[in-house]
């Protein structure tokens, strides 16, 4: 049996050709070369979340042309290092704890059970869950699911905020129009959702949204709703909507003013927003000294003991486009005192952390 050293390899050696998605901060899909590349160690993983490298494998044998009846689906979570590559040790433990399981005697393989009770796979949520199966299903060219159908005609009809009819609706509907996003015919049916469904409807739109690159149209539009918006949970899942945008501009003068605590400690609703912005748009805050710093020093301010700034801070340092733009933050000496005091704080835990 030949050496089996990266994960293409295992699937060199199973006959199959394996797709990858990442589905940490988005789903999106991996390029061939950003696959083969944090396989086999020759650079960081491009989309590590949480300190974690988190995606699918879609895998379909050699011979047949990718179809829902041929295909496996593994979902898999992996540490990264220090350098934000995937822990080699933990790769390595991941492939020899499947190479049994999907090897048989004559060497055909087994992939539909390789993962039971594997300690690296793990099911994702069920809104990613849906919204993976919208974004395969659509890249495959396949139908969208009845759910979409029947979302359709509720959202064509009169719809209010105050309406609880639409409980019925499935979640994969929802994933499934998102994934129309771009498309002419869909665009103003989903600002109607935005503007005038239920909260929590239009809610669960903006999130599934997370997932496309919407157009300034839509940036705009969100901006105005986001402007207009008294609802924190909906202003919040609006950030998230438009978090594969790069105009943050036009939402970063409206977020440094609801960021901004004044006095007095700041309060859980900045933190909805802070915590939407942290973990789907780290980009905005690399990009954005002032949005950073606004940050920064909200979390300083919050009367936790540090907790939220700490836990918040180690997961900046952890992800590489923002990481030297938080350190050349935490050295400048125009800060303020509270944040100064935070920054003391975290490295004091660290250095009793180590010790």
């Amino acid at each position: 049996m030949r050496s089996i050293e990266s994960l293409a390899d295992l699937f060199e050696l199973a006959q199959c050709k394996a797709t990858y998605f990442d589905l940490g901060r988005h789903i999106q899909k991996l390029t061939p070369q950003e696959t083969i590349q944090f396989d086999r160690q020759q650079a960081a993983y491009p989309y590590p979340y949480r300190q974690q490298a988190t995606f699918a494998i879609v895998l379909h044998p050699k011979t047949d042309k990718l179809s829902s009846d041929n295909m496996s689906i593994w979902f898999i979570r992996l540490p990264i290092d220090e350098k934000g590559s995937i822990n080699l040790g933990t790769r390595d433990h991941l492939i020899k704890s499947i190479v049994d399981k999907i090897l048989k005697d004559d060497n055909s393989a087994d992939l539909s059970e390789a993962l039971t009770d594997n300690p690296y796979a793990f099911k994702p949520d069920i809104e990613r869950m849906a919204s993976f199966h919208a974004i395969l299903a659509k890249q495959m060219n396949k139908e969208p699911s009845s759910y979409f159908s029947e979302l359709i005609t509720y959202l064509t009809g009169d719809i209010s905020r105050e309406d609880d009819s639409w409980n019925t609706i499935g979640i994969q509907g929802i994933a499934d129009l998102a994934t129309r996003a771009n498309e002419d015919k869909y665009k103003p049916i989903i600002k109607k959702t935005l503007r005038n469904a239920p909260l929590t409807l239009a809610s669960a739109l903006a999130k599934a949204l997370e997932h496309e690159e919407l157009d300034d149209d839509y940036l705009m539009f969100i901006v105005a709703e986001f402007r207009e918006s008294i609802n924190i949970e909906f202003k919040a899942s609006l950030i998230r909507a438009v978090s594969r945008s790069n105009g943050h501009q036009r939402l970063s003068q409206i977020l440094q003013l609801s960021l901004v605590s004044g006095e007095k400690s700041a309060n859980d609703d900045q933190l909805q927003l802070i915590v939407a912005l942290v973990a789907k748009c780290p980009h905005w805050l690399a990009n954005d000294s002032e949005l950073l710093h606004l940050t920064m020093e909200n979390l300083a301010q919050r009367d936790d003991g540090f907790y939220a700034f700490s836990k918040i801070s180690i997961e900046l340092t952890h992800t590489h486009l923002v990481k030297d733009a938080l350190w050349s933050l935490f050295r400048n000496n125009k800060i303020g005192s509270r944040l100064a005091q935070a920054i003391t704080h975290l490295f004091n835990k660290s250095n009793k952390t180590l010790q």
